[in-house]
């Protein structure tokens, strides 16, 4: 049975309006997508409560950025005016400035214009902001498992350094009571692991306050940690 004249004109007076563009999707983001598309969901879930946390803030820091996909959650559901993404992998940074900025250039410039991505290996050079003295909020997921524990304090030290006083972090990790469930590609490349004690230890010594969260699959919660899969913890300067 065909659709109805009256649906199928609906459903044109819905396309007509929409943007029409085609985004080529960054190197993490397809990886997600084709291969394991829950785990696109849970990653995307991490960003909309950082969002959340970090919505007051006027400017926001993307530590570990990849290739973008996470950091414009920023631009659409905070109020900040400066928002900038820094990684240290080069194809997937230019990606993002290439690729997904000039795509957010036809769809909403005004979104576009709030966000930069630079190439920047956060251990070797402070995190600054032009323009800005300090930085507001800071969010970095998925990151710190893969800094060798012998640059933890280097790390976390340029966090501190660029956050203005009472700003807001926040930092998620895949927590070590899972790592038995961990896939081969998680296996390699998470070389230093924290449970949900070690976690909130290490960052109490940088920030005044950390309220530490727990999360399974895209449900964030405070209940038992040695049951979760991932950890996010937010801290205030």
């Amino acid at each position: 049975m065909n659709m109805s004249n009256s649906t199928k004109k609906t459903w044109d007076e819905v396309m007509a309006i929409s943007s029409k563009l085609n985004l080529l999707l960054g190197p993490n983001t397809t990886d997600r997508y084709i291969f394991d598309p829950k785990r696109l969901c849970f990653f995307l879930s991490r960003y909309k409560f950082a969002a959340k946390m970090l919505k007051r803030c006027n400017s926001i820091v993307d530590v570990g950025c990849g290739d973008g996909m996470g950091t414009l959650s920023f631009a659409v559901d905070t109020r900040a005016k400066l928002i900038l993404g820094v990684d240290f992998d080069e194809t997937l940074i230019n990606h993002a400035n290439d690729i997904l900025l000039a795509c957010m250039e036809q769809a909403n410039p005004e979104l576009r214009a709030k966000i930069r991505f630079t190439l920047q290996d956060v251990i070797e050079k402070p995190i600054r902001m032009e323009g800005e003295r300090g930085i507001e909020g800071l969010s970095c997921l998925d990151v710190i498992e893969h800094v060798e524990e012998r640059l933890e304090h280097e790390f976390l030290t340029r966090f501190s350094e660029c956050l203005v006083d009472h700003g807001v972090a926040v930092i998620g990790t895949p927590n070590a009571v899972a790592r038995i469930y961990a896939s081969k590609q998680s296996d390699l490349g998470h070389i230093n692991n924290y449970n949900a004690d070690r976690l909130q230890e290490s960052l109490e010594k940088y920030f005044k306050q950390v309220f530490m969260f727990s999360m399974n699959d895209e449900v964030v919660h405070t209940g038992f940690d040695k049951l979760a899969h991932y950890l996010i913890a937010v801290c205030v300067k």
